[in-house]
């Protein structure tokens, strides 16, 4: 009886523990594009300002 317990608890905890990953590695790949293209923007910046 416990082996099961110990079964559906680890079947319900690992779906759980792969959606919490897939949204931290979702919302680390964002922040590092918006500050990757923050900084494009700000380098280019100068060049567009002189009409370059």
């Amino acid at each position: 009886m416990e082996e099961k317990k110990k079964k559906s608890g680890l079947s319900i905890f690992i779906p759980i523990l792969a959606a919490l990953i897939c949204v931290i590695t979702s919302v680390a790949y964002i922040v590092f594009k918006m500050s990757s293209n923050r900084i494009y923007e700000e380098k280019w910046q100068d060049y567009d300002e002189c009409g370059i």
